[in-house]
C-alpha cells in the first residue's frame, strides 16, 4: 500500500502531537458527558490531573502513539485519538478516538480521522491489525468504523455499567489487506 497523502492528514483532519496547549479543551470535553457517555472516563478530571497527563506522555512510540485532531484548512482543534500496541509481536493496534468538539460530529471529522489513524498504524507502524471495542448502542460510532472498513467481530454482554445499567460492548477490527484508502 503505497499513501497518496502524508501518513498524519487526511481530507479534514491533520493528527498532530499533543501540546501543553491543548490541556484547556481536553479538560472541557473530558467533563462533558455528551462527550465521555461513551468513553471509558468516568469521573471528573482536574486541569491537574490533565496537564500532568500531558506533561507525562513521551514522544511518539510504537506501544502507543497519541495524537490531537485538528481540521486540516483552519487548524481547528477537534479531538483526540490514539494507537496503543501492547505487543509487538503480534503486529496488532487497538485504537480510542474522541470527537471532542461537538460543533465537528457527523459531517465526516470522525470518519476521516479514523481513516488517517487506521493509514498511519498500517503504513508507519507495521501494523496487520486494529481492533476496537464499542458501546453497542453507539450508533454514530458504529457506522463510522463500519464505513472505514471494520468488521464487528463479537459481543461482549452486559460489559460495561454506565447510567444505572449494563451495556452490550462490540468488538471490531480491520485487516491491513482490507484496508481501503478513502479516494481523493
Amino acid at each position: 500500500m503505497i499513501p497518496t497523502r502524508s501518513s498524519m492528514e487526511g481530507r479534514l483532519v491533520r493528527l498532530r502531537a499533543r501540546e501543553p496547549q491543548d490541556e484547556a479543551a481536553f479538560h472541557v470535553w473530558f467533563n462533558d458527558y455528551a462527550v465521555t457517555e461513551f468513553l471509558a472516563i468516568r469521573y471528573p478530571v482536574s486541569h491537574l490531573a490533565e496537564r500532568s497527563m500531558l506533561d507525562s506522555e513521551p514522544a511518539l512510540r510504537h506501544e502507543r502513539a497519541m495524537f490531537s485532531v485538528e481540521t486540516l484548512g483552519d487548524g481547528v482543534l477537534i479531538g483526540n485519538c490514539e494507537l496503543r500496541v501492547p505487543g509487538a509481536e503480534n503486529r496488532c493496534g487497538n485504537v480510542g478516538i474522541a470527537i471532542g468538539h461537538t460543533g465537528y460530529r457527523d459531517r465526516g471529522y470522525g470518519t476521516d480521522t479514523m481513516r488517517t489513524l487506521s493509514r498511519f498504524g498500517f503504513t508507519m507502524m507495521n501494523l496487520h491489525r486494529i481492533e476496537l471495542t464499542v458501546d453497542a448502542t453507539n450508533a454514530r460510532a458504529r457506522h463510522v468504523y463500519r464505513t472505514v472498513g471494520f468488521v464487528e467481530e463479537g459481543l461482549l454482554r452486559d460489559h460495561r455499567f454506565i447510567s444505572g445499567a449494563y451495556r452490550d460492548t462490540v468488538v471490531m477490527s480491520i485487516l491491513r489487506n482490507e484496508f481501503q484508502e478513502d479516494p481523493l
